[in-house]
């Protein structure tokens, strides 16, 4: 997926913790590591072997498709997957597996400066950097960990530096502000890097970062919004690109930093979706003309936007954003989407667009908030994923649409927000809070609870 392409298919359509001690394997093992394993006998299928190592196919029954280096759709989000079934199972070969991933990812990190379209934290080099961290946690290879530290190098190098006006150093990728290909994904890795070792090049590189967002601003006589970027002409402000994810890396950086500039930024941000939302406390799709579109995923929908709420909670203690949290929740549990498709909910049942991201939000909210309404409806998702899956001998794969205007448009893929290795970390994860145990991955877009 190029950037160019990402940014044509925008104008009509859009979506595309850490633990090192190893718990003991779930005994005895439950339907869900059980169905993990079987999308894993998926995943394998799509092995492809190359002179740098091991990486798969984004398409297995494709013989065109080839592998990608990307968190979204490619190897990385294989390897995380990985991790966590070893994690669970304590079975060395997975370890091996993800170790072989990891080492493909070294191998092909870039010598030359990339593009834009290829810094991103789940479209290139700051999503590589994190998996292989997490990959060290259990692999012990000084090379992954120097890898990782050189991703540092990269990204600084790859971006455009700026004095601002306030004197500070600001920086940015083209211009690129948001979660999935932009600053905010980025400083969302650095900030993940700089609480990992203690690096003071990453927390100084995330403020860098944090200051180019706030030199961007658009401020409103509502609050302040951020675009995609310059090259968009839509606006699309729910979480994974806009003014939500942008507002809620502030947020975040302000816990880190205790800087008020930071959250003022962010409560600018939040203000402005109040502005937006509707008596739902959902937020639409994209502007102008998708005024009347609403998602419920991770990409655009609660399932997203809630992480800034959550975050500016932990900031403030202000119970003000829990309930703008809880608001939407409870009346997406009123939709009947595990039974229904909606415009903004079709097809898919991946980590981005569809069911796996609203299974994960609501069992988040049971953690939360203690309330047990939130983890049945998260099991009957769950329950509603699994029915839509394609079951073959031992192996299992789950057969969707990945763009909400391309309904025809039917793939299985292996990656992590939209293929099996994200479905399957959801089934461990999952395992892992009926266990009482800890997850090993928490992606570094998910905001820090109590418990991680």
């Amino acid at each position: 997926m190029t950037l160019k392409h990402f940014f044509l298919s925008l104008s009509s359509v859009l979506c595309i913790c850490s633990c090192t001690d190893v718990p003991k394997k779930a005994d005895p093992e439950s339907t869900y590591v059980s169905l993990a394993k079987k999308a894993e006998r998926f995943i394998e299928k799509g092995v492809h072997t190359t002179e740098q190592g091991t990486a798969w196919k984004v398409l297995p029954d494709s013989l065109e498709s080839k592998a990608d280096k990307s968190l979204y759709a490619g190897t990385p989000g294989v390897v995380l997957f990985y991790l966590e079934l070893f994690n669970t199972t304590q079975d060395s070969s997975y370890l091996r597996k993800a170790t072989q991933g990891a080492d493909y990812l070294v191998k092909t990190l870039p010598d030359t400066i990339p593009d834009a379209e290829n810094v991103g934290l789940y479209t290139g080099i700051a999503g590589v950097g994190y998996t292989l961290s997490e990959t060290y946690k259990l692999s012990k290879k000084e090379a992954h960990k120097k890898a990782v530290l050189r991703t540092l190098d990269i990204l600084e190098n790859a971006a455009v530096q700026a004095t601002l006006n306030t004197g500070e150093k600001g920086m940015h990728w083209a211009g690129v502000n948001e979660i999935v290909y932009g600053a905010a994904g980025i400083g969302l890795y650095f900030n993940y890097i700089a609480a990992t070792y203690a690096d003071q090049k990453a927390h100084r590189l995330a403020q860098q970062t944090a200051n180019g967002l706030l030199a961007v601003a658009i401020d409103t006589l509502q609050g302040f919004r951020w675009k995609f970027s310059p090259m968009m002409p839509r606006f699309y402000d729910n979480f994974s690109h806009g003014t939500a994810g942008v507002a809620y890396f502030l947020s975040e950086m302000y816990r880190t930093t205790k800087n008020p500039k930071y959250l003022d930024a962010a409560l600018k941000g939040s203000s402005f979706l109040d502005r937006l939302a509707n008596e739902k406390g959902y937020v639409p799709h994209h502007f102008p003309g998708g005024e009347d579109l609403y998602y419920l995923s991770w990409c655009h929908g609660p399932s997203g936007v809630a992480r800034l709420y959550y975050s500016l909670y932990e900031a403030t203690g202000d119970t003000v954003w829990m309930d703008k949290m809880i608001r939407p929740a409870n009346h997406l549990l009123n939709e009947g989407i595990e039974n229904k498709q909606t415009p903004g909910y079709w097809n898919n049942v991946g980590k981005c667009c569809g069911a796996v991201s609203v299974a994960e939000y609501y069992l988040w909210m049971h953690q939360i908030t203690g309330d047990s309404n939130y983890k049945v409806y998260s099991k009957k998702l769950t329950q509603t994923v699994l029915a839509k899956a394609t079951e073959s001998g031992q192996t299992i794969k789950w057969v969707h649409a990945e763009n909400r205007v391309s309904p025809n448009e039917l793939t299985a893929q292996t990656g992590l927000m939209q293929g099996a290795a994200g479905i399957g970390l959801w089934l461990l994860q999952l395992d892992a809070f009926e266990n009482n145990r800890k997850p090993l991955i928490h992606l570094p877009d998910m905001p820090k609870t109590n418990g991680n």
